[in-house]
């Protein structure tokens, strides 16, 4: 009876350590990584912070199933997660970059798209239809009415002679040169085809007159009040035009050797305005009594109406730039090897190695590992390396 206990109880010791040593064996072969999600080059055995970040690293099993079965290091994301993740996109081509020294410049108003509305008849302001500054109107849109005598009784002779020649159906060619002078004094007044047609129709002339905008832009200046009297001539406002605007840019006069020879000259005005092309229209000759500064002014086309006043922008010689193959520098990753994300297909992302070039303030030239056409990730490339790390392991990156 002893023996078989004894037996019994040895068997039982055996099982249990047959099942710790399995237990043991298949702990070593999971494998398990520690990695940095901003910065998935870095990789350790065991916990410890990120020596880039200082975040604490993540565990991460090494997965040998490789979704696809490519070669390279690919993640599959779906549409939906994409634009949760914001994912944005560029696509890689020849662009000219400037790597010499930006010169501060301000936009400002074009002086010569500057016009100024003027009172075509003397009387009194009845209404503005824009009364307040920073308003944009259109060519044709009103701008104010106007009483006055003088208006008045010029559509009072137009009538008349309107209605002598309806009652007298053989009028003379002097009557009929009447009637054309006097519709032309109203043009000259400033008074639509239109109005003139309203004005024959009802046969009622208006104390009060209408006067539209002949230009297109933005009011920023309003120099009259409703109930004030003006003259022929009286400033009313200032209408300026966006679509052409003036850069302003300073330099010190141990710089206009090389810079002021320049005649055409690169704007950047960030990444989403975009790079615009400009001529100098004018340089400060001399430098003003008691300064350092010299003054040059650069003419800029600004149909997309993207250059506001007031904004600050980069200044760079077109003779300093040169035409490469581009992309934003958003779009490369700074690890222990430069890399970028290509956008294969509408769902998958390759990581690929590249050699950079030169840079300006937001391009960097793009020397290997990307080709014209290519689509890059400009905005959340970290987020799909730290989910490339997270759900394939550290290991499948590809050394290059």
């Amino acid at each position: 009876m002893r023996l078989i206990i004894f037996l019994t109880i040895a068997l039982l010791l055996l099982f249990i350590s047959g099942c710790k040593s399995g237990d043991t064996d298949n702990d070593a072969s999971a494998e398990y990584y520690y990695t940095c999600p901003m910065h998935p080059s870095v990789i350790s055995k065991t916990p410890s912070a990120c020596p880039v970040c200082n975040m604490s690293l993540v565990k991460v099993a090494k997965n040998n199933q490789d979704g696809d079965n490519r070669e390279g290091n690919y993640i599959i994301i779906d549409s939906r997660q994409q634009t949760l993740a914001g994912i944005e996109t560029d696509t890689v081509r020849m662009r000219e970059i400037t790597a010499a020294n930006a010169i501060l410049g301000t936009v400002v108003i074009d002086e010569e798209q500057v016009k100024v509305i003027t009172s075509r008849a003397k009387g009194r302001i009845e209404k503005l239809f824009i009364k307040e500054t920073g308003v944009y109107v259109q060519s044709g849109k009103p701008l104010y009415s106007i009483y006055s005598e003088q208006l008045l009784a010029d559509q009072k002779e137009y009538l008349v002679l309107v209605e002598k020649i309806k009652s007298n159906a053989s009028a003379s060619p002097i009557l009929a040169d009447m009637l054309s002078a006097a519709k032309n004094k109203l043009l000259l007044w400033g008074l639509t085809e239109k109005q003139i047609s309203a004005l024959e129709i009802t046969g009622a002339p208006s104390p009060s007159v209408t006067f539209f905008s002949p230009e297109a832009g933005y009011v920023t200046e309003v120099s009259v009040t409703e109930g004030g009297y003006v003259d022929v001539g009286t400033p009313l406002y200032k209408i300026t035009s966006l679509k052409q605007i003036w850069v302003e840019a300073q330099l010190f006069s141990n710089e206009t050797s090389n810079q002021a020879k320049d005649l055409a000259y690169y704007i950047h005005a960030g990444s989403d305005e975009g790079v615009y092309k400009g001529k100098l229209v004018y340089s400060n000759p001399t430098i003003e009594k008691g300064q350092k500064i010299y003054l040059l002014r650069i003419q800029v086309d600004n149909k997309n109406g993207k250059l506001i006043p007031g904004m600050l922008v980069s200044v760079y010689p077109q003779s300093t730039s040169q035409a490469v193959l581009s992309v934003p520098k958003s779009a490369i990753l700074e690890e222990k090897m430069k890399t970028a994300w290509v956008k294969t297909d509408e769902n998958t992302f390759e990581q690929r190695m590249v050699t950079t070039g030169s840079e300006s303030n937001y391009w960097v030239e793009i020397l290997s590992g990307l080709a014209v056409g290519d689509i890059i990730v400009t905005d959340g490339a970290y987020l799909l390396s730290s989910e490339f790390i997270l759900k394939n392991g550290a290991g499948m990156r590809h050394e290059h």
